[in-house]
């Protein structure tokens, strides 16, 4: 089912489109070009909803529809929190468990890896480690990392943990036996939210809060906690760097996000739209 494609082929009846950021709508630099923004902002004049839901804090989830006044939803911090935008209103707000935090920190210990808790906006480390910090803070606009030497007293919205990625290539096998939720959503991090709230049931909630069935769903992802939500939608799109999973799934394969693929691949769509 799985085939390299282009817009032209999409179907005609799709009513939101959801997308996930980084690998996705950011580039190589961890930003959303211009050209992707403005493409994104054309989207409610087509009748179709726009939907960021990713892994990064609420104030970065909310700025690729923000910076070009598109009124949608975001879904941040991996499934966590959900708001609708301009307006802020909160759908949903999912908080860990501390028993679950606690386990997180416990496991980042034993294997040696650096943890950071996000709350709804801010990120909390006790370590600076030089490139999860570079990672982190380019990924949510540039905010620090807040030091802490008590990460189990922040109130956890979402937790990553960070290593070399040749060092997560030995023991990802560990880790997930160990703690199957930790999603690796990119080479050097893994990340998990509260129990239940992944981006699936937040991208299904979503959708029912706005009346749209997920048939009539478009979405655009690359990464293993893109997987099952893709799957849950009726018109999954693969990015052409995601992961072998996440394609396998897909019922397109559009270009990299090093080459604006989600821009090029709606500016196409957006043009059969309009004949």
């Amino acid at each position: 089912m799985n085939r390299e494609a282009g817009p032209a082929s999409a179907p005609a009846r799709i009513r939101a489109m959801a997308f996930d950021i980084d690998g996705t709508l950011a580039g190589a630099d961890l930003q959303v070009s211009e050209r992707t923004c403005r493409v994104v902002a054309r989207l409610p004049e087509a009748g179709i909803t726009p939907i960021t839901i990713t892994g990064r804090a609420l104030l970065a989830a909310r700025l690729p529809l923000e910076s070009v006044g598109t009124p949608g939803y975001v879904v941040a911090c991996g499934g966590g929190i959900a708001i609708a935008t301009p307006s802020q209103e909160v759908l949903f707000r999912r908080p860990m468990p501390p028993a679950v935090v606690d386990e997180v920190l416990d496991l980042a210990d034993e294997f040696g890896l650096v943890a950071t808790v996000f709350g709804d906006e801010e990120l909390y480390a006790a370590t600076r480690d030089d490139r999860s910090a570079q990672i982190l803070e380019a990924s949510n606009l540039y905010r620090p990392l807040i030091a802490t030497d008590d990460l189990r007293s922040v109130e956890a919205i979402k937790m990553m943990v960070w290593g070399p990625r040749d060092h997560l290539d030995r023991i990802t096998s560990q880790i997930k036996a160990r703690f199957p939720a930790l999603d690796r959503s990119l080479p050097e991090f893994f990340e998990t939210s509260a129990p239940g709230a992944d981006k699936r049931p937040a991208i299904l909630a979503v959708l029912a809060q706005i009346g749209v069935d997920p048939s009539d769903c478009m979405g655009f992802g690359d990464g293993e906690n893109d997987v099952s939500w893709l799957a849950a939608i009726g018109h999954p799109i693969a990015m052409g760097n995601a992961r072998d999973d996440v394609k396998a799934v897909a019922d397109t394969v559009i270009g990299p996000n090093t080459e604006d693929g989600v821009a090029q691949f709606l500016e196409s769509y957006l043009a059969g739209s309009d004949d």
